[in-house]
Order: C-alpha cells, then sequence, then structure tokens
C-alpha cells in the first residue's frame, strides 16, 4: 500500500483495493473500507501510524470480505468503530450468509470459502442510512447506491466521491467483462444517479482516481445493455435453461471460467440479469421434464 494525497483532508492508501483516509480533529482519521483481512489491517495500521494518524472508525461501502476483510482487526488492535449499510451489515457481522448467497442458500462447498467470500466477523456500531456523518470532526456524506449489493454505499468527503464497487475499473471491464451485481435494474438506477452527484474526484476500490467519470460511467451502462441485449437474442431464438445461458453469455464475451470461486460470482450475475428482464415482462419461465426453462415473451 502506499499513501497518496487527493485534496484537502483526503487522502487514500493505493493498493489491490483502494482505501479511503479521511482526516478528522486531533490526527483522527476515518477510513473507508478495509480491505482484504488482517494482513491488510495491519499494513494500514502501520502506514497510519508511520504519519501519527489514529484510524477511529471505518465506513464501509458493503459487505463483501474484499471490503471488510481487515475490519475485525482494526476494531481489536485499535479500537475503531465500524459503520455499514443496512443489509451488508448482516453480512458483514456474520460472513456465513454472503458464502450462502453464492450458493443458492445451502451448505456452501469449501473451494468458495475464500477471502472474497469470507472475512472475519466484525461487529458493526453504526448502520449507514442516507445522510451525513459526523465522525472525529470532519462530515462523510453516505449516498446510498445499491446494485452491486443490495445497499451498497458510497461515500462524499470534501470533493471526493469514493465509490466502492459501484463502478468497474478499466481492468475489470477488460478482463471480468461483467461486473458482479446484485440487481441489475438497482445498479442501472444507481449508474445514472451518479451523474447528478457533484464531485471533483472520484476513487473507485478497484481501479483509478478519476476527475471525469462520464467516459467509464458510459462503459459501465454500456457493458450492462450489452449483456441484457445479447440474453434478448438468444432467447428470442428458443427456450434455454440458467445453465445454457450463463455458457452462452460467458463464450459471447469471450471468458474462460476455469475457477471455482469465479463461476460463483459470475452465475448470480446473469440470474440478476434474468430477473430484470422478467420482472419487465421480456421474458417468463416454465417448468417441464424437472427443468425450469427461461424464453422469450413473445405475448
Amino acid at each position: 500500500m502506499e499513501l497518496k494525497h487527493i485534496v484537502d483532508h483526503v487522502y487514500y492508501l493505493a493498493g489491490v483495493i483502494n482505501i479511503g483516509v479521511i482526516r478528522g480533529d486531533d490526527d483522527q482519521v476515518v477510513l473507508i473500507d478495509s480491505g482484504i483481512g488482517d494482513r491488510s489491517a495491519r499494513q494500514i495500521l502501520r502506514l497510519l501510524q508511520a504519519q501519527g494518524w489514529r484510524p477511529v472508525a471505518v465506513c464501509n461501502t458493503h459487505g463483501h470480505g474484499d471490503h471488510v476483510g481487515g475490519n475485525a482487526y482494526l476494531v481489536e488492535q485499535a479500537g475503531v468503530r465500524v459503520y455499514a449499510p443496512l443489509y451488508d451489515s448482516t453480512v458483514i457481522q456474520q460472513p456465513i450468509w454472503g458464502r450462502l448467497f453464492m450458493f443458492a442458500g445451502a451448505e456452501p462447498i469449501r473451494e468458495i470459502a475464500a477471502p472474497r467470500f469470507s472475512a472475519r466477523p466484525s461487529p458493526v456500531h453504526e448502520v449507514v442510512m442516507e445522510g451525513a456523518l459526523s465522525i472525529a470532526g470532519t462530515t462523510v456524506e453516505a449516498i446510498t447506491m445499491p446494485g452491486h449489493t443490495g445497499t451498497h454505499t458510497c461515500y462524499r468527503a470534501g470533493k471526493v466521491l469514493f465509490l466502492g464497487d459501484l463502478l468497474a475499473g478499466e481492468v475489470e471491464l477488460e478482463h471480468v467483462k461483467i461486473p458482479y451485481a446484485y440487481s441489475v435494474g438497482m445498479r442501472l438506477e444507481s449508474l445514472e444517479r451518479l451523474r447528478t452527484i457533484e464531485a471533483d474526484y472520484y476513487l473507485l476500490a478497484h481501479g483509478s482516481l478519476y476527475r471525469d467519470i462520464v467516459p467509464l460511467l458510459e462503459r459501465n451502462i454500456a457493458r450492462v445493455h450489452e449483456t441484457l441485449d445479447f440474453i434478448r437474442k438468444y432467447l428470442s431464438r428458443g427456450r434455454a435453461g440458467a445453465t445454457d445461458i450463463v455458457a452462452a453469455v460467458a463464450d459471447h464475451f469471450g471468458l474462460n471460467i476455469n475457477r471455482i470461486r469465479d463461476y460463483f460470482m459470475f452465475h448470480p450475475t446473469i440470474y440478476s440479469h434474468l430477473s430484470y428482464l422478467h420482472s419487465r415482462g421480456e421474458i417468463d419461465f416454465e417448468l417441464e421434464g424437472n427443468r425450469l426453462w427461461w424464453k422469450w415473451n413473445v405475448g
């Protein structure tokens, strides 16, 4: 990790996951997310202590393990208070729920017990709703931007907007192709809302610091619609099972999913696209031969 100054009292720790750092009174610090596991948290503490700063709070954008994995260590070692959005707070306190979601609600196979899904349990001291948070003599504004998760939240400090996983960066769009989404409908609404949020700097959790976010925003929106259009065309040629649709979408985007953890990220993401199309009446389902089929709704 490397500490980088953005503007005024706002910094970030650049790494695999970018961690927001907001200075308050008396060298107190508010963090945006905490990275992957105890190792990340130790690095965060070491770097902050080298500056003479003391973390007092972590504001989590959402409950995925790569964003909350350092929570428990920071609570134990530095006494930080954890702020998190409503639905995500449940997963942060009981990470088993995140793994259950990935495995259709059943007891998950051990292969998906990775840091991405398996952070150490952490307390949540404050449930975050939309609005201003006054912490350590500074103000952090919570802006609810669901889609990646049910209550994914961005935070604005001064002129800087911390985006969490609202936007996929250039590398993710190039290699992952279709960012994980709990709800495609919510994600599209949040992406459109982002156009109205004023900031001079935008920091992606997985990516770079931007001054102009519009080109990347347009690419994210376009990728959602490209995926939806492919599924529409695919089902217009005949009904298909979900597994067939998942494979077809992966083939269309040139993906080679060869790790079970990647599959269990991609599979529910395609389900969220199916749910979106079904909610709009564009596709329907039928049960036949003990199988669930998806089909184009010609009516």
